[in-house]
């Protein structure tokens, strides 16, 4: 039993001489296998009680990692100094730890230094980002190392032993890499910042708030930030601890959804970015009112979360052809896959060095700030194309418009300069024509009132005044009509009309001019002419036609009225003279406000007018008017009128 003792010790000190590490001749050395451990579940164990605890050793070869645990954490480290210098620094790699107490043995007597970020910079031995403790150890001589760590963080302890003056040579240079860093993220916030000032592009604005977060990100876990911009409030790292993550994740989800246009492609996948936003949001503030209750691995979840369905976003733009998404993809990857390595880091899912060693996540920072600007730039380049050709399409439409107005105008123009024609015309003609026949009346009412006047003789003016009457009576209806079309415009009521019925009236109405002339009448028109068309339109239409052709006809001559359909659709109408025919010099401004009025064949009067007005009638019903004229021949005027379909009319 004693042999078997004796053989228990000596394994058992041969294991604690394997742990023991030897300090390194220059440099650092980290230390990795060389660490025991203990869990104090009760956070209640004493220093003086530790001493006696069994620690267990970590044998892996990274730093140890032990996620979020409220736990107390005891680590020991024995050492034991070969080099011939006497003073080392001990640095936990780690800036994010609440508390952590180091304890040495000097001289036969234990001392304690604390440090965290819950305690000030000043309090801490050598100012110094992460928790950096001094201590001396003489030539040949070791000792052992305790260290408790306490912290609502993720619980990593990367331990790495300096010579003093190769540490802090180490730190200056690690300050220039890093000053570098921050430059250059500086420098791309106030790039985007002022791009923004003067394009007014709202992305350029959200890619310079995203930039700030995730510059925040890591100047917290460095220890940049309590280090330089409140070293002396260690309460406000646990703010930035409860908001870093939420901001990040909200600054990030309003730029993708912008750059990606993600709620036309997909409503789904950015109701799904809402949600994890809103819900992360809600979670900071559930830290604030149960404060350092929760756990900080609730932001973690989330930020992974949120960065796949980012990455997947990005994916199914492209996906579905959106040209910017390409280089928004490859920059989001590198650095959203870096910070899901750092948040497993920190939940303890894999090892501590990918939280540890930020070389990783800057290189990812550095690769998406890289990646973004070809985005944008892309991007932007897209956008001037579009705008070109937005331009480009609007001067066309801005140009066709134009014209189109300019033609309107031109026609308005026109159609003023013939309706001030027609008013001087028309003015002429009221003075004289009208004028004319009331003069007559009032000489032959004078003669009659002096009784100087026989019977005999005042027949004959009678029989003249009222050829002058007629002639009048005729011109004012077709001047009541023209004047209320110009004033009412468009007043139309088609009605089925029976357009044989229609002339029938009419000739019944002419029969005093044609048996005055002794004018032949042939009428050669269907038993019913049912015509889509207003009633009394078409009642002007006819009586100005047939009073043209008695006019233009001589004593004895033929007047035929013809009608025949052309189609199923419409039907044609002629009313033709063997008269005089109309000249050559006045083709040309027939049915138009420039007509010129010439005498009948007996003297008759007119003003042309009615012409006109047939035109804009027969053209208001959906029709057609030409003419056919031979000089000394006769004339022939021809209109088609749309034929009465119940059936479609109906439906």
């Amino acid at each position: 039993m004693r042999y078997l003792t004796l053989l228990i010790a000596l394994c058992f000190s041969s294991s604690l001489e394997a742990q023991r590490l030897t300090l390194p001749p220059s440099g650092s050395l980290e230390v990795k296998g060389q660490l025991f451990h203990l869990v104090d579940s009760t956070n209640e164990i004493t220093f003086d009680s530790i001493r006696t605890k069994k620690f267990e050793a970590i044998t892996t070869g990274e730093a140890p990692n032990f996620g979020f645990d409220r736990n107390t954490h005891w680590f020991k480290l024995d050492v034991n100094n070969t080099t011939d210098r006497d003073e080392f620094l001990l640095e936990i790699a780690y800036s994010v730890i609440d508390s952590i107490d180091f304890f040495f043995e000097k001289n036969g007597k234990w001392h304690q230094h604390i440090a965290g970020d819950m305690l000030p910079i000043s309090s801490r031995a050598i100012a110094h980002r992460h928790p950096t403790f001094e201590f001396s150890l003489q030539s040949q001589q070791q000792t052992t190392i305790y260290l408790r760590v306490k912290t609502i963080s993720s619980v990593q302890v990367p331990v790495f032993l300096w010579h003093r003056d190769d540490f802090f040579a180490t730190t200056f240079h690690m300050q220039m890499i890093n000053g570098l860093f921050f430059g250059a993220v500086l420098i791309m916030m106030l790039y985007q910042f002022f791009l923004y000032l003067s394009t007014r592009d709202k992305l350029a604005l959200y890619y310079a708030i995203a930039l700030i977060t995730m510059a925040n990100i890591v100047s917290l876990f460095q220890g940049y930030g309590f280090l330089y911009l409140y070293p002396e409030k260690p309460f406000l790292n646990d703010w930035f601890a409860m908001f870093s993550g939420p901001a990040l994740v909200t600054a990030t989800t309003i730029l993708t959804r912008a750059f990606l246009n993600l709620r036309k492609i997909s409503r789904n996948l950015d109701n799904l970015l809402l949600s994890i936003m809103i819900m992360n949001l809600f979670a900071a503030l559930l830290m604030v009112i149960f404060f350092r209750q929760l756990s900080y691995g609730i932001h973690h979840v989330f930020i992974i979360i949120h960065c796949i369905v980012e990455l997947i976003s990005a994916a199914y733009c492209l996906y579905k052809k959106y040209r910017p998404a390409r280089f928004y993809l490859i920059a989001w990857f590198a650095i959203l896959s870096a910070t899901v390595l750092f948040t497993l880091s920190n939940l303890g899912i894999v090892p501590g060095y990918f939280s540890t060693n930020y070389s990783g996540l800057m290189i990812g920072f550095i690769l998406q700030m890289l990646f973004i600007s070809f985005a944008l730039g892309d991007r932007i380049n897209l956008l001037e194309k579009e705008y070109k050709r937005s331009k480009e399409l609007e001067n066309e439409r801005l140009e066709n418009e134009v014209q189109i107005r300019t033609e309107e105008i031109q026609q308005k123009s026109e159609r003023l300069e013939e309706v001030n024609r027609v008013k001087d015309k028309l003015f002429s003609v009221v003075s004289h024509d009208i004028k004319g026949p009331l003069g007559s009346l009032q000489l032959a009412l004078a003669l009659v009132k002096s009784g100087t006047v026989s019977q005999e003789e005042f027949k004959k003016i009678s029989a003249s005044l009222e050829v002058r009457f007629n002639e009048t009576t005729e011109f004012v209806e077709n001047l009541l009509q023209w004047a209320t079309l110009q004033l009412k415009g468009n007043v139309f009521d088609p009605k089925p009309v029976d357009l044989s019925a229609i002339a029938r009236e009419t000739i019944r109405l002419l029969e005093p001019e044609l048996a005055m002339k002794q004018i032949q009448l042939i009428m050669e028109l269907q038993s019913l002419l049912q015509v889509h068309t207003d009633l009394n339109m078409m009642r002007s239409v006819l009586r100005n036609l047939l009073t043209n052709a008695i006019k233009f006809t001589d004593a004895g001559g033929v007047i035929s009225l013809r009608s025949a359909e052309a189609s199923e659709k419409e039907i044609v109408f002629s009313v033709a003279d063997n008269g005089t025919g109309i000249p050559e010099e006045n083709r040309e401004k027939l049915f138009t406000l420039g007509t010129i009025s010439t005498q009948g064949t007996e003297a008759e009067k007119g003003t042309g007018l009615g012409l006109m007005l047939c035109r804009e009638f027969i053209e208001k019903s959906g029709g057609r008017i030409w003419f056919e004229s031979a000089k000394g021949k006769g004339t022939t005027f021809f209109f088609t009128l749309p034929i009465y379909q119940s059936d479609k009319l109906s439906a």
